[in-house]
C-alpha cells in the first residue's frame, strides 16, 4: 500500500468517527435498524416494544387509524396518515391542554415563540394548546427512529407544558 492510500483510509474512518458523533450515538444495529412495513400494527408494536402502552382506537372507514399511547403521566394521540392498502406514509403524535374555562388568556405569542424554536409544532384551537410531531414513514422506518422520534417529542411535552400559563 502506498502513503496516499493509508491517508485516504484514515481519512474516510476518521470522517465516519464525525460522522457518528454529530448524530450523539453509533447507529441501530439489529432488529431495531430494519425497515418494518408503515402499518397502523407495526407502528403499535413497535411502540409497545419500547415500552409504551399501546391501544389501537377502532377504525371506519371515513378515518384514519389512530393510536393512544400512554407514556408515563401523558397521554398521546398518534395517528397514521396517507394510508393506502394498510400502509401508511406518515405518523403524527399529539397532545392537548385544555384552557377553555380561560380561553381568553391563550397566548399566541407563547406558541410563536416555540415553533420558532423547535420541531414540534404548537398552536392553540378551541380553546386548548396543542403540540404535535409528524415522522414521515413511506417506505418504512426503523424502530430505533421511531422510538427516537418518540423520545424527543415527549421531551418537547414536557418542556412546553412548562412554558405553558
Amino acid at each position: 500500500m502506498n502513503k496516499k492510500m493509508l491517508m485516504s483510509g484514515a481519512l474516510l474512518l476518521g470522517l465516519s468517527g464525525a460522522a457518528l458523533a454529530g448524530g450523539g450515538t453509533a447507529p441501530a444495529t439489529g432488529a431495531s435498524a430494519q425497515v418494518q412495513a408503515a402499518t397502523p400494527a407495526a407502528i403499535a408494536a413497535a411502540l409497545r416494544e419500547a415500552g409504551y402502552k399501546v391501544t389501537v382506537n377502532p377504525t371506519d372507514a371515513d378515518s384514519d387509524p389512530s393510536l393512544s399511547v400512554t407514556a408515563g403521566d401523558y397521554e398521546v394521540d398518534v395517528w397514521l396518515s396517507g394510508c393506502k392498502s394498510g400502509i401508511c406514509s406518515r405518523v403524527t403524535a399529539s397532545s392537548y391542554w385544555d384552557y377553555s374555562d380561560d380561553e381568553d388568556n391563550l397566548d399566541t405569542e407563547l406558541t410563536n415563540e416555540w415553533n420558532g424554536n423547535y420541531y414540534t409544532q404548537a398552536y392553540t384551537y378551541e380553546g386548548s394548546y396543542y403540540l404535535d410531531s409528524t415522522l414521515p414513514i413511506r417506505g418504512g422506518y426503523t424502530k430505533a427512529a421511531l422510538k427516537a422520534w418518540m423520545v424527543d417529542y415527549l421531551d418537547d411535552v414536557e418542556s412546553f407544558e412548562e412554558e405553558l400559563p
